[in-house]
């Protein structure tokens, strides 16, 4: 996008956030096709991708005055691709999809397994920083596989203490790792 466009958009963000309606519509037509197709080149599927831009747009029309970036097409594409891959995590693969995995390779190329060794490093690190009694639960969980019962009778805990220590290290290393490969791929 050019200067005196992002000049324009940067314009309406600011009158969006002293809820003017008349800059979140101009803003919408101007930015509403770039985000559905970039959904719908992910997802190729154009029914979920244009749902998918709707909630975008709501939500950001929600969160207008507590938003904080210069760049609000750069922030509207990442909250896109946020969705896309929350959708895609959610729902089972098509069989296409599964035919094209089983037609790729399993050989890692160098810069592959350099990614794997940050990521396994990042998840590591972010797992030591999480709070000691819910590192150790969450370690017994996902390294030793007890089960959540388990866990509580060897603690000499209840059980939804520690679903709710899983519950918090599965957020916060989300959170964590989520930021972390965003910023691989981008």
């Amino acid at each position: 996008m050019n200067t005196a466009t992002n000049n324009t958009i940067n314009q309406l963000m600011t009158r969006v956030k002293k809820d003017d309606e008349n800059a979140f519509h101009q803003l919408f037509q101007q930015l509403w096709e770039p985000l559905f197709v970039l959904a719908k080149s992910i997802l190729n599927d154009e029914v979920v991708a244009k749902d998918l831009v709707q909630e975008v747009w709501i939500d950001f029309w929600e969160r207008r005055k507590k938003i904080e970036t210069t760049n609000i097409e750069a922030y509207l594409k990442q909250a896109i691709k946020y969705r896309v891959y929350k959708e895609l995590r959610r729902k089972p693969l098509s069989g296409e999809h599964k035919e094209f995995l089983n037609e790729i390779t399993t050989e890692l190329t160098p810069q592959d397994e350099l990614i794997f060794k940050q990521t396994n490093k990042a998840l590591a690190n972010s797992i030591q920083e999480l709070p000691e009694r819910c590192r150790e639960i969450f370690q017994l969980s996902r390294e030793e596989n007890l089960t959540n019962q388990e866990i509580a009778q060897q603690l000499n805990i209840s059980k939804r203490t520690v679903e709710t220590h899983i519950s918090h290290a599965l957020k916060s290393l989300r959170m964590r790792l989520t930021s972390f490969l965003f910023g691989l791929m981008f």
